[in-house]
């Protein structure tokens, strides 16, 4: 059976029971899902990062290392000048 009150329609009956069981099942699939991106998030996708970010810093410190030996065999002295203008007058 159908009422409506207001505008506003409710149900009698085994809808009553219905309604909030299929709410409290939406939220824990919900929570259920959030538990489970968090868990990827944490066993999976940090410790490939963490292992990216060591190999790029163990790369870079030794391309940097290489560059120093070959200029220092080279006997080229790399450094910054700065250009002064004396004013005249």
């Amino acid at each position: 059976m159908q009422m409506d009150y207001g505008g506003r329609s409710s149900t009698t009956g085994v809808g009553r029971v219905w309604t909030p069981m299929i709410r409290l099942a939406g939220l824990l699939l919900l929570a259920v899902a959030l538990l489970a991106m968090m868990i990827v998030g944490l066993f999976l996708v940090l410790p490939v990062m963490l292992v990216g970010g060591l190999a790029l810093s163990i790369y870079i410190r030794r391309q940097v290392r290489r560059e120093q030996q070959r200029q220092s065999q080279e006997g080229v002295i790399d450094a910054e000048y700065t250009v002064i203008e004396r004013a005249q007058g």
